[in-house]
C-alpha cells in the first residue's frame, strides 16, 4: 500500500525537494541497527528525520492514500526549526532535571511517539506534594499515559484529592478523555508484554472494563480482547488457545448477520447529532467510529489464522476452520449487498480458510478456496499476492 501511496503525484515535488527517501527492512542487519537507533518496536512505520538524526515526525501504519504522506511531510517540515530532540538529550545528560525541562522533553518525545515512562516518573518525583491538587499537572500526567504499575499513576490515585480525577474526565472534551485512556492502555500493554507480566495484564483488563462504565458487555469484550492480544504476544500458547476458544465460541460463533446489523444500527442511533441550522432543517448525525460488526468477523479470521500458525492438532484446526467459515459468512452477509457484482468476498478470509484446509490434509478443497481468494483479490484491483500460495498448494509444497 505504501508503494501506491508514494507514487502519488501530490508527493513528487514535496519529497524530491525536501527528503532523501529510503525503505528499510527491520529484519536485515542494517534495518536492525536503524530500529535500535530510532527505538522502533515494529514494522510499517514512516520516520521523517533531519540530517543530524533527529526524528521530526513519525507515522505508524501504511496507506495507499498519498495525501496522508503529504500531510505527514508537512508536519515534519514545520518542526525542522524547533528545538531538536538531540538538544534535549544533551541537556538531560548534563543533569538538567527541572520540572519545566522534563515537561518539555516529555512533550518532544511524545510528539514523535517515543516512550516517556521513565521521564514521567522523574517529573512526578520532582513535584511538591501540593502539586497533586493542580488540575493542569494531573491533566498533563494523564495525557502522557502513565502505566498502571508506575509511580506516576499510583501517586495520583492515592495522593490526589478525592473526586479530582472524576472531575478531570468530566470537564475535558470526550476526545481528550478517550485519548488519555488509550495512552494509559497502550503504554501499559507494551510494558506488560516486555516484562511478560500477567498480573499487570490482568490489571489492564480490569482498567479497560471500567472505562466502559455502564456498558458492561462492551467492556467485557474489550478486556478479553486485550488479554488475548497479550497472551498471543508473549507466546503463552496454552492459555491463549483456551481463552480464545472460550471467548469466540461463546460470543462470535453465536452471532448472525441480522444481529450484527442490529448492533450497528443501535450504535448509529447513539451517535451525537449536530443541531439544525438555518440552511439545514434536520439534525445531522456524526459517525465517529467504524461499525462494531467489522471487529467480530475480523477477530474470527485473526484468531483462526493464529491457530493455523501455532497448532498442528486436528481439533484446534477444526475449531479454527469453523471460526474462519463464520468470518466469511458474516462478512459476505454484511457487505455483498452493498458492493453487488464487484464483491466476491473477502480475499484474506478465504486465504485463511484455504490454509487451514491445506493443513488438515484437504488439499483439493484448499486449492478451490485459494482460487476464490485469488479471484476476489483481482476484482478489487489488488496485486496477486495469493497466487504464489495457490501454486504451492497445487504442487503440494506449501
Amino acid at each position: 500500500m505504501a508503494s501506491q501511496g508514494f507514487s502519488a503525484t501530490i508527493l513528487k515535488e514535496k519529497y524530491e525537494q525536501n527528503f532523501v527517501s529510503m525503505r528499510a527492512n527491520v529484519k536485515t542487519e542494517n534495518g536492525k541497527k536503524l530500529a535500535k537507533k530510532f527505538e522502533i518496536k515494529g514494522a510499517l512505520i514512516s520516520l521523517y528525520i533531519d540530517a543530524d538524526g533527529n526524528i521530526l515526525n513519525r507515522h505508524d501504519g501504511s496507506t495507499s492514500a498519498g495525501f496522508v504522506y503529504a500531510e505527514q511531510a508537512d508536519i515534519a517540515l514545520g518542526r525542522k526549526d524547533e528545538k531538536k530532540l538531540s538538544d534535549f538529550e544533551k541537556e538531560y545528560k548534563a543533569g538538567q532535571r527541572s520540572p519545566q525541562f522534563l515537561r518539555d522533553y516529555i512533550s518532544k518525545r511524545k510528539e514523535i511517539s517515543l516512550p516517556v515512562n521513565e521521564l514521567l516518573e522523574q517529573y512526578v518525583g520532582q513535584l511538591r506534594v501540593d502539586s497533586l491538587t493542580n488540575f493542569g499537572i494531573i491533566r498533563f500526567i494523564y495525557a502522557n499515559g502513565p502505566t498502571l504499575e508506575s509511580r506516576a499513576y499510583k501517586v495520583i490515585q492515592y495522593g490526589a484529592p478525592a473526586g479530582l480525577i472524576d472531575s478531570l474526565y468530566k470537564s475535558i472534551p470526550v476526545e481528550e478523555a478517550v485519548a488519555m485512556n488509550n495512552a494509559i492502555i497502550s503504554n501499559t500493554f507494551r510494558v506488560a508484554v516486555e516484562k511478560k507480566d500477567k498480573n499487570l495484564a490482568y490489571q489492564l483488563s480490569s482498567f479497560i472494563h471500567r472505562t466502559y462504565n455502564k456498558e458492561f458487555q462492551k467492556g467485557f469484550l474489550a478486556s478479553r480482547r486485550n488479554m488475548l492480544r497479550f497472551l498471543y504476544a508473549i507466546k503463552d500458547t496454552a492459555q491463549y488457545k483456551s481463552e480464545a476458544m472460550a471467548l469466540l465460541n461463546f460470543t462470535h460463533m453465536s452471532l448472525t448477520v441480522d444481529s450484527l446489523k442490529k448492533i450497528d444500527a443501535q450504535e448509529m442511533r447513539n451517535q451525537p447529532q449536530i443541531p439544525p441550522a438555518p440552511w439545514r432543517k434536520e439534525p445531522v448525525r456524526i459517525v465517529r467510529n467504524a461499525p462494531s460488526s467489522q471487529f467480530y468477523h475480523m477477530e474470527l479470521n485473526e484468531h483462526a489464522w493464529h491457530f493455523y500458525e501455532i497448532s498442528n492438532k486436528a481439533s484446534d484446526l477444526e475449531t479454527a476452520l469453523k471460526w474462519s467459515n463464520q468470518s466469511i459468512e458474516l462478512s459476505n452477509g454484511l457487505y455483498r449487498q452493498h458492493q453487488q457484482s464487484q464483491y466476491l468476498g473477502n480475499a484474506a478470509y478465504m486465504d485463511t480458510y484455504a490454509h487451514i484446509l491445506y493443513k488438515l490434509g484437504r488439499r483439493q478443497e484448499a486449492v478451490e478456496w485459494q482460487t476464490k481468494a485469488v479471484e476476489a483479490q483481482k476484482v478489487i484491483g489488488a496485486a496477486g499476492s495469493f497466487e504464489t500460495t495457490l501454486v504451492k498448494m497445487k504442487e503440494g509444497k506449501l
